[in-house]
């Protein structure tokens, strides 16, 4: 009986269960039990992401939720959010439960509460000026996330994109662009930067040290920083002053340090510790799954040794390899990276959380009504060498990748 259970023994199993949803289940157990719990249970630790899992088709709205703190099972109480429009694609994550929707009928998007089914607007297209013209066109968010949350005055967004054609111009398939709001903006604002069509715009994070949305430029063997320093006013809710720069770094030839039997499927940033890091996640060519990452940090370089092809005056970042993760759990996911410590979660190991979200530069409409376009297979987490199928066996899904649900 739990009232016979010694104090110390049960600390010891109060420590094993760390999911505070876990715990409350043992407080239903019986009376003894809940009293146990709620004079011994202390402070849980920090709750981690979830990972949720979409259903098969569209017109169902159901997900599972996959707790790490709970082994990666489902929590069978959380399997439903009813009030999910169905057919929603999940394009990201932000603290507090808040995640990224796009609707590909209507092409809307919209910021939704999965824990107190609150709805935010998110804006309905972007201006785009050229040559002294301004042009609305629809966009597609494809990696997105806030300032601070979208309750607070100041809160700015930030996103890469793809975007209709606007006059006089010619996109390629892989263009993507720089999208800014504020919340309540019907329309977002294009940063427009010279060149912008060379890079790659891959991941975006808020930085908030520095109070700057940090985003991820890649040209070749070139992985840039753009930083965008937003500047919004309670009192001015129409004006959004944006200043930016761009951080160069020396050259980092990735595929240069990696199998030939291996690809680069993506690249994430991860404000870690006060730090930028950029974690590359890898592919075995054999059956397209994730089977290593790479974790480098950013670094200003020092003075000398100065290098004859990449003087510090012009490249004065530099990426430098991490050994090894030093204590940290990382998830990673498009705009929705976060860190946290092994140490404060008795059992766990450092290690890279990932989900399978996609092929970020294929077009982001699908086609072939028999297709599911997301697998949502490549789940998991990778530590100490290796990759560990560690949720459960999803199904593909016809309308929208998994995601993570941050705390």
């Amino acid at each position: 009986m739990a009232h016979e259970l010694h104090d110390n023994l049960m600390d010891l199993i109060l420590v094993r269960v760390p999911c505070k949803v876990d715990r409350a289940s043992i407080s239903l157990v019986c009376r003894a039990w809940r009293d146990k719990v709620a004079r011994l249970g202390g402070q849980a630790p920090p709750p981690l992401p979830w990972l949720l899992l979409p259903s098969r088709f569209r017109n169902d709205p159901t997900f599972r939720a996959a707790c790490v703190l709970s082994g990666c099972s489902v929590h069978p109480q959380h399997n439903l959010l009813t009030t999910m429009p169905p057919g929603a694609r999940f394009v990201g994550s932000y603290d507090g439960a808040w995640n990224f929707l796009y609707f590909g009928e209507t092409r809307r998007h919209r910021l939704f509460n999965a824990r107190t089914r609150q709805v935010r607007k998110l804006p309905l297209g972007i201006y785009v000026n050229r040559d002294g013209h301004q042009t609305i066109c629809i966009m597609v968010i494809l990696a997105a996330t806030l300032s601070s949350s979208p309750d607070d005055s100041m809160c700015v967004g930030a996103a890469i994109i793809a975007r209709d054609q606007g006059p006089h111009e010619v996109l390629q398939p892989y263009n993507r662009w720089i999208a800014l709001w504020r919340m309540g903006w019907e329309m977002a604002v294009e940063l427009d930067m010279v060149d912008m069509g060379m890079y790659l715009a891959e991941d975006v994070v808020y930085h908030c040290r520095a109070r700057a949305f940090y985003f991820l430029l890649i040209h070749g063997v070139s992985y840039e920083i753009l930083v965008c320093t937003p500047n919004a006013s309670p009192e001015y809710p129409r004006k959004l002053h944006i200043s930016f720069e761009t951080h160069h770094f020396l050259p980092l030839a990735l595929e240069e340090r990696i199998s030939p039997l291996h690809s680069v499927i993506a690249r994430y940033l991860v404000v870690s510790r006060g730090e930028l890091l950029m974690v590359v996640r890898i592919k075995a060519v054999a059956d397209q799954q994730t089977c290593e990452f790479k974790v480098f940090r950013a670094k200003r370089r020092p003075q000398m040794p100065d290098y004859h092809h990449y003087p510090v005056a012009q490249y004065p970042w530099e990426w430098i390899d991490l050994d090894t993760l030093d204590g940290r759990i990382l998830f990673v996911g498009y705009g929705c990276s976060r860190s946290y410590q092994a140490d404060a979660y008795p059992g766990f190991k450092p290690g890279i959380y990932f989900l399978d979200d996609g092929m970020f530069y294929e077009v982001p409409y699908f086609g072939g009504a028999n297709t599911r376009p997301y697998p949502c297979t490549d789940n998991g987490m990778w530590s100490e060498g290796r990759s560990q199928r560690c949720f459960p066996t999803p199904n593909s899904s016809d309308y929208s990748p998994p995601v993570w649900l941050l705390p």
